[in-house]
């Protein structure tokens, strides 16, 4: 047995500083050199101690996270001041510490880890003063589960493991767990900020403050009956100096255009046209050279999308902001019309509000949201000093935004909905969308990261500042991590199938319930915080969450292509074609995914199969979660397909905005290389049905054959504290807790495009 100082070699014991054997080294090291001859498992009892206290810690603070999650759900347990709040959190510390008195039979133990997480509470709300009790405790639990679980990964892969292959694969299985967990509290976060907070004093409003104002509306091959209900909305506002600015760009067909312009020219002077042919860097260059032709007396810039409709109120309500002169920017929710008579279209309405719900007031609190384009106002001269719109980023919005905040501005974000649009129709377009928003987000990372990570870069940006805008970014990449898991779930299954195990850490025993438990009280955080906050029911929380996870895959395409290339062409779909079932146009609509959903179901079954046991059954629910994930896109394509077809809708249907086609529009696409290789995995599972088992060892019988079936050089030989390991090839940690982007919705809306 060796230890840190010393070794053995032909049953002597060797010191490894003077390479002299215990009968030449001096006396007061002989002694420990002789307990290690003498009673060797003595030098490591440590070891498996440290483990076990570390898993102990995880699986007790998970416990309270979940607990506390659950005590959440109270009515108004989640704002409730501190004489409340406080003995409801000591009673679920109480109640998560006495379950696992009986069932450890460590009172100690249990004891301490109750002390450490009402320290831990305790120190977080004296920092986070506005928030609840219970919302401190909750992050405080959160926090606390996902550091023990990722020490206790960290030990099992560093202690056990010599072997440089894997080393590497387990480190990089531990990058990941890093990642997926600290964007899990980073979700986490927003929703405890939002819902515990109490309100912060509003920014002061001069009703009397009224400057010029110009109202821009970018167009681009949008039909009229649509646009029409947009103009008629302007027409009405509530406003005396008002300029109302349609911008079509680059609309080819000349019908379309004119027919838009004789319609401004009916509604009088308030409303100008300008038709540009052409014209590059598309909607931000078009913005560019409208707001370049507009009168120098405007001060404030406001945009709308060609498909709002706008209530009256809206700029005297907002504009008294402006008359402090440090604001640069307001911005008011994004919302929707026309969404009440169907279930996807529900679902896909709440998935929208969630971002402007939750993430934009935790931002808010910070001077740290973003100028998400529509239903916004501008200063001009803040967005001259800019030098205008980025025409080289896709999201030019919320990019400007964040150069304003450097220039010391404020952003006031305003929680009243003042206009509402419409939503994409087809999936296909809403993919699209999708895209964009998550490619502009990378963009703005590949372009800003020295601004928000390195020191004395950041121009006036604040600490919060940089880290909203750094998570808010980073956050997209939640579905490129859970594709991650996907894959190595994937091989997981396929190399368990085939009895063999990859060079990987394993978990074993009560580890192995961890990911689900993180996973699953994610999930339901997610689903409650917008049920909370924009008041909808529990089945249109989950439609909402279905939404996102059917646009995972495409999210993941967008991260990779922005990381591949800064500049690089929007997503091309597969074309639809007039007179095809509705069946048909949502697999096409969803090709990728499907194949996805089907490999992993596959695979979990043949697991199962191949190799029954209680590590499997954890793994292939892993598995099955994640098949569900991707199965989602095939169900919102077929739901979008059923859409009731108004004489509105009928009209939107063919829009820009509901199409997601842009001009320029060019052609790249990661599915048939992603669909090679999916088939080939379905192959090499189906390869590993008819391999049969590896026979046993010639002449091992009865109880020699137990060690035989699992290799000694597998991973699953970790000292787990767990009572009963399985001799099956365990579930592996990759599938962490956070492996959902969307126990947040990372997919959620940023900015509009």
């Amino acid at each position: 047995m060796e230890s840190k100082d010393h070794w053995i070699e032909s049953g002597r014991v060797i010191c490894r500083g003077c390479r002299r054997t215990r009968a030449s080294h001096p006396s007061e090291s002989r002694r420990t050199m002789h307990s290690l001859t003498e009673n060797p498992a003595k030098s490591n009892r440590t070891k498996p101690r440290c483990l076990s206290v570390l898993l102990h810690a995880a699986l007790f603070f998970g416990a309270l996270s979940a607990v506390t999650t659950i005590g959440a759900f109270v009515p108004g347990a989640i704002r409730a001041r501190l004489w409340v709040g406080l003995p409801l959190g000591l009673a679920l510390i109480a109640l998560v510490a006495w379950n696992a008195t009986i069932l450890s039979r460590n009172r100690d133990v249990e004891l301490g880890l109750a002390v450490g997480g009402f320290l831990a509470a305790l120190a977080l709300r004296l920092v986070m003063r506005r928030w609840s009790w219970l919302g401190a405790q909750l992050f405080a639990a959160a926090t606390l589960a996902s550091v023990a679980y990722l020490l206790y990964a960290a030990s099992i892969t560093y202690v056990v493991g010599r072997e440089p292959v894997y080393l590497i694969a387990s480190t990089l299985l531990l990058v990941l767990e890093v990642a997926a967990l600290s964007l899990s509290l980073s979700y986490l976060f927003e929703i405890v900020d939002t819902t515990s907070r109490t309100s912060d004093k509003p920014h002061p409003v001069d009703p009397n403050y009224l400057p010029k104002v110009a109202i821009q509306v970018p167009a681009y091959n949008e039909p009229l009956e649509v646009v029409a209900e947009t103009l008629a909305a302007l027409a009405q506002l509530d406003y005396p100096d008002l300029l109302v600015q349609v911008v079509d760009n680059n609309t080819p067909d000349r019908k379309t255009w004119t027919a838009l312009k004789e319609k401004c020219e009916q509604l009088g002077p308030r409303f100008q046209f300008m038709h540009l042919e052409n014209w590059p860097g598309f909607k931000a260059g078009a913005l560019n050279e409208a707001t370049r032709r507009l009168p120098q007396e405007i001060e404030i810039i406001g945009v709308v999308d060609s498909d709002y409709v706008v209530k009256p109120d809206w700029l005297r309500s907002v504009m008294g902001h402006f008359a402090d002169p440090n604001v640069a920017f307001v911005q008011t929710p994004q919302n929707y019309r026309d969404w009440t008579d169907d279930q996807y279209l529900r679902g896909l309405y709440y998935s929208y509000r969630y971002f402007f719900e939750i993430t934009m007031p935790s931002r808010a609190h910070r001077n740290a949201i973003i100028f998400a384009g529509t239903m916004g106002l501008i200063r001009r001269s803040a967005l001259e000093e800019i030098g205008g719109w980025n025409t080289e980023v896709v999201t030019e919005d919320a990019e400007a935004s964040l150069r304003m905040l450097a220039r010391g501005h404020i952003g006031i974000y305003v929680p009243r909905a003042f206009g509402e649009g419409l939503m994409p129709l087809s999936f296909d377009g809403l993919k699209k969308q999708r895209f964009r928003w998550a490619l502009g987000g990378v963009q703005i990372l590949r372009l800003h990261w020295r601004r928000l990570l390195q020191p004395g870069r950041g121009d006036r940006l604040t600490v919060a500042q940089r880290i909203h805008y750094l998570l808010g970014n980073i956050q997209w990449f939640g579905d490129f991590l859970m594709f991650c898991f996907t894959v190595l779930l994937l091989l997981t299954a396929l190399s368990t199938a085939m009895h063999h195990q990859l060079p990987i850490r394993q978990l074993t025993g009560l580890a192995l319930g961890l990911p689900v438990a993180f996973l699953a009280t994610g999930l339901l955080r997610a689903v409650w915080a917008m049920k909370l906050t924009t008041r909808c029911t529990w089945r249109d929380a989950v439609a909402g969450l279905q939404v996102w996870f059917a646009l995972s895959w495409v999210v993941t395409v967008a991260c990779l292509r922005g990381l591949v290339r800064f500049h690089t062409t929007f997503l091309r779909t597969p074309k639809l074609k007039e007179g095809d079932s509705s069946v048909i146009q949502a697999f096409r609509a969803a090709q990728i995914e499907t194949l996805l959903a089907a490999v992993g179901l596959a695979a979990a079954i043949v697991m199962l199969v191949r190799a029954p046991s209680v590590a499997t059954i954890a793994l292939a629910a892993l598995l099955v979660f994640q098949a569900a994930i991707y199965a989602n896109a095939p169900w919102a394509g077929a739901s979008a397909e059923g859409i009731r077809l108004t004489p509105l809708r009928r009209a939107y249907r063919g829009s820009a905005q509901s199409t997601g086609v842009r001009p320029g529009f060019g052609a790249e696409t990661l599915a048939v290389p992603v669909a090679i290789a999916l088939a080939a995995l379905v192959l090499m599972l189906l390869v590993s049905i008819a391999t049969p088992p590896p026979p046993p060892e010639p002449g091992t019988s009865g109880q020699a054959q137990a060690p035989a079936s699992t290799p000694k050089a597998s991973p699953s030989a970790t000292p787990s504290p767990s009572p009963s390991p399985s001799a099956s090839p365990s579930s592996s940690a990759s599938p962490s807790p956070s492996a959902s982007p969307s126990a947040s919705p990372s997919g959620s809306p940023p900015p509009a495009a």
